[in-house]
């Protein structure tokens, strides 16, 4: 494993069109709380909730010993696996606010072949935290950017994204058409506001009355929503049960460090305005001359095999996979199938298909 410790700035801006979709569906629960249980907790003795490493994870800024390199004016938490030397694969978690512990699977399967490259996005993960601010479409584009320019300074990578990975993914490509060699897009969401529009009512469904959402309301009575780690804490009771629809593992549900809250609502703010979807990531996207491979889970009913199936007229050359009795998680539950897709598309850049 190589862990990264090098300082780069990188101040180029680029305009692009809104973003929004999260995999999850928790930012239509209000988070309002009181701060009893903090108040509690101290006249007690007890920890604060608050504090750095008490309730979630610390992040890169708060723990120096975590893998993490200095780029675009923040620190990302990040780690490198194979040979620096092979072809580079750019890995996109989901979300947004998600990070790439649900990808790590997938290591083993690739890394005597390719260089991999997985890091927490902007806010995300075990990322530096930032306020909403500090966060939007520009951003985010500028963030890849800069990591696309110290990990694959010389050559075009394949880039890989799952969820809101690859509505990422396809917004970077079809801003810069030509610093990516080909995208595989892991079930991606709306890559369009249009199409989150029509399927608003399933990709955005909760029942009130389930035992998550019970345990998400009970836990925001006592926990203040003013601190970055109890924002981000919250999100984690409800994130293998909150879209049953995508058909997640209950048995072996997918991992994560933590939820970037705030990145989250400030990308959705920036693509939803009124709450209203309008991004458009598919504007310059024909003129991508990669090849695109889409993959989809066979029981995911709200964006899987038929949705997809859509999505890939958006695309010059596109491909189109999906994984056997597999719900949205599959890179954590089937990473020899994602593996093997991916490892397809490297191969049809490798012999020209």
């Amino acid at each position: 494993m190589q862990t990264e410790t090098e300082t780069e700035t990188e101040t180029e801006t680029h305009n692009l069109l809104p973003l929004g979709l999260a995999r999850s569906a928790l930012p239509a629960l209000a988070l309002a709380a009181l701060p009893a249980l903090a108040l509690a907790l101290a006249a007690c003795g007890l920890a604060d909730p608050g504090e750095p490493g008490n309730l979630v994870p610390r992040t890169v800024a708060e723990d120096p010993s975590l893998p993490g390199i200095e780029l675009a004016g923040t620190r990302f938490h990040a780690e490198t696996f194979g040979d620096p030397a092979n072809p580079p694969l750019i890995f996109l978690h989901g979300g947004p606010g998600g990070d790439y512990r649900g990808l790590l699977r997938l290591r083993p399967l690739l890394e005597d072949d390719y260089y991999l490259v997985f890091w927490d996005q902007r806010g995300s993960g075990l990322s530096q935290r930032h306020d909403a601010d500090d966060i939007d479409t520009d951003v985010y584009i500028a963030d890849l950017d800069a990591i696309l320019d110290h990990y694959a300074p010389t050559a075009p990578p394949v880039i890989v994204g799952h969820s809101w990975g690859g509505m990422f993914a396809a917004a970077y490509i079809n801003e810069h058409p030509d610093r990516v060699a080909a995208a595989v897009m892991l079930e991606p969401g709306p890559l369009t506001g249009a199409l989150f529009e029509e399927k608003k009512d399933e990709i955005i469904s909760i029942d009130v009355f389930s035992e998550w959402a019970n345990d998400f309301l009970w836990q925001q009575r006592f926990l203040s929503s003013d601190d970055h780690a109890v924002l981000d804490y919250a999100p984690l009771i409800a994130k293998d049960h909150a879209q049953p629809a995508y058909h997640q593992s209950e048995t072996d549900p997918e991992p994560s460090w933590r939820f970037g809250t705030v990145a989250q609502n400030a990308l959705y703010a920036d693509g939803m305005p009124d709450g209203i979807g309008t991004w458009d990531f598919t504007t310059n996207i024909m003129a991508f001359p990669g090849a695109v491979h889409l993959v989809a889970s066979e029981l995911n009913t709200v964006i899987g095999v038929e949705f997809q199936e859509r999505q890939r007229a958006f695309f010059a050359h596109p491909t189109l996979s999906v994984v056997e009795g597999a719900g949205h998680d599959f890179p954590w539950t089937h990473p020899d199938a994602t593996a093997a897709v991916v490892r397809q598309t490297l191969d049809q850049i490798a012999y020209g298909e």
